[in-house]
């Protein structure tokens, strides 16, 4: 689907089907901070409400994210609640998986430890 930059983060867009589900996988690469969580924030909004439900937040290669950047990833999953989609995240290295954990995720948000389980897992 297409690449977003920003500054300090590349996010790559890929649409996947699993089942009878279209999938938007958004793979980041490199950091969410404060100089880019508005600019990232606004841009995924807008994709989402536009036409997707169901996403994949693929992490492996996030680098650091601080509390504007946990704010982002909250915003996004309200977003994609509001439209009663669904959303996992996949691909957490130590570090994220306990910024993760500290966020006190819905229940229903699925983690997985690579962005492939998280889509052979999708349900």
């Amino acid at each position: 689907m297409g690449i977003l930059e920003f500054s300090s983060l590349t996010i790559k867009l890929e649409n996947v089907r699993v089942s009878q589900d279209e999938i938007l996988i958004l793979s980041f690469h490199g950091q969410i901070s404060n100089t880019n969580a508005y600019e990232i924030n606004a841009k995924i909004s807008e994709i989402i409400i536009d036409s997707i439900n169901n996403i994949i937040i693929d992490l492996t290669e996030l680098q650091y994210i601080n509390s504007i950047g946990v704010a982002t990833i909250l915003s996004m999953i309200r977003t994609v609640e509001q439209k009663n989609g669904k959303i996992a995240i996949g691909g957490l290295n130590h570090f994220l998986e306990n910024v993760i954990k500290l966020m006190d995720l819905p229940k229903q948000i699925k983690i997985f430890s690579t962005r492939a389980l998280a889509i052979t897992n999708w349900t």
